[in-house]
């Protein structure tokens, strides 16, 4: 059976120190509505530009696009040729991100910079929130060994749901 490697898998095979991700400031200004609209404000606290280790087996994520505007992102890897995905998703437009996404890109594009402003109220009130959320406790999943809150990881959950493990 052929099965992709995760990300943290390959960067700690690879002997990174840092796994950077390509988030942009659309991804972060989303994931912060949907936490609010998904009653977990305090999930923001613990989703972090630079993540700390927090498990001798998760390689740290940073996030150095976090405060560059997704077209600009875009824009500049079709500047430099860089290869990217550029089909959305079928099933987008049925998410709940789609929707925030949507009434975010509107914002932008009628009152310029509220994406930024946004992020940064939230980093504005990340000490605060991380006064009261508990650090959640790291644990290896049971089936691939991997650091994860739950019993097991979220990539074998969808494993096991498509009859694959």
């Amino acid at each position: 059976m052929l099965r992709r490697k995760a990300l943290n898998t390959a960067a700690r095979e690879a002997g990174a120190n840092k796994l950077a991700t390509a988030h942009s400031l659309d991804d972060e200004t989303q994931t912060m509505i949907l936490n609010i609209i998904h009653g977990d404000p305090l999930r923001i606290a613990r989703v972090k530009p630079v993540l700390p280790v927090i498990h001798p087996r998760l390689v740290p994520r940073v996030k150095p696009l976090c405060e560059v505007l997704e077209r600009e992102v875009a824009f500049y890897a079709y500047l430099k040729k860089i290869e990217f995905q550029g089909i959305p998703c079928p099933y987008a437009g049925t998410a709940l991100r789609n929707e925030a996404r949507n009434m975010l890109n509107r914002m932008e594009r009628r009152h310029a910079g509220t994406k930024y402003t946004i992020f940064r109220s939230m980093e504005r009130l990340r000490p605060a929130l991380e006064a009261v959320a508990k650090q959640q406790e790291l644990r290896e999943c049971k089936v691939c060994g991997e650091p994860t809150i739950g019993e097991i990881c979220k990539p074998c959950q969808m494993l096991k749901e498509l009859h694959v493990l």
